[in-house]
């Protein structure tokens, strides 16, 4: 089921001079060295609405290194949870995801957990990304010989407001705290989001439909 968003700027128009509106999705469980992405990054004006939309679709590829230093992404491939996926290297080339065993996915992940396993051959290190809606949210640096990463996330959304990142920019674990958490209630359709400043203070008032 498909969720739209809608965000309203109820804040004057020198106050979002430099700033942009960051929405996160927190994988379960994240590791210290994980690199969170914005998930969605708004760049809406005083009295403006911006919308996006969310859907529970998740899919993964993973990034190597080839021989000339270079980044090789492997093809992006669907996945629902209680999915593991073997990262494989067919001929010595760079790694390609292909599904592993029922049994195997039983025995590495939950029902709730989707699963990337290393299985190259020659041995292949690489960084597992995770996507929403085809939007990156995590990546896992530095899947070993067969290590497994896992992907979990519940439909809590985060804001903040900040600068606008940086091409390829990341964030740690660490900046949640920062960040106004929204519990999307399971039957919500659309979120009416109003982002309003006071006294110096951003604040995010959500409502549900």
């Amino acid at each position: 089921m498909a969720t739209k968003f809608n965000v309203i700027y109820d804040v004057g128009s020198d106050e979002l001079q430099g700033k942009t509106v960051l929405v996160f999705l927190k994988p379960q469980n994240p590791q210290r060295n994980y690199l969170i992405h914005a998930w969605q990054v708004l760049t809406g004006s005083a009295g403006a609405t911006e919308s996006f939309g969310y859907e529970a679709n998740i899919s993964t590829d993973v990034t190597s290194i080839g021989v000339n230093d270079n980044k090789i992404v492997s093809g992006r491939q669907p996945l629902l949870p209680g999915q593991l996926l073997s990262a494989v290297s067919p001929s010595g080339l760079s790694p390609k995801l292909q599904p592993a065993a029922t049994s195997v996915a039983q025995t590495k992940l939950t029902p709730q957990q989707c699963g990337v396993i290393n299985q190259t051959n020659p041995y292949t290190q690489f960084d597992s990304n995770w996507y929403v809606n085809d939007k990156p949210v995590v990546t896992m640096p530095y899947v070993d010989t067969n290590m497994t990463v896992s992907f979990e996330y519940l439909p809590n959304f985060y804001f903040m407001v900040a600068t606008p990142p940086m091409v390829g920019q990341t964030y740690i674990v660490q900046n949640f705290s920062d960040m106004t958490q929204y519990v999307m209630p399971i039957t919500a359709t659309e979120v009416n989001v109003k982002l309003t400043r006071n006294q110096g203070l951003w604040t995010f008032d959500f409502a549900a439909q």
